[in-house]
């Protein structure tokens, strides 16, 4: 499962914002912010897509899978 609200927060908190910093940036609520953050609404697309925007970050990759696990370093194995 997305867990949309957690991503957001460690993206916003990655780039040393707080929740009003950022709602400012990207011209929505910031109490819209925090009800992402926490799982209490989920954005629209046009929200998100201002949210990222904020962000170097496209709406395709905030998607793209996490991996999981340490990197993987391409040595063969013996």
């Amino acid at each position: 499962m997305l867990d949309i609200g957690r991503k957001l927060q460690d993206l916003r908190e990655a780039h040393g914002l707080s929740q009003r910093a950022l709602a400012r940036r990207a011209g929505i609520s910031n109490a819209l912010i925090s009800l992402i953050e926490k799982e209490k609404t989920s954005p629209s697309v046009a929200s998100l897509k201002k949210i990222l925007d904020s962000f170097p970050v496209k709406l395709s990759d905030f998607f793209a899978p996490r991996p999981e696990g340490p990197p993987k370093t391409g040595a063969p194995r013996e």
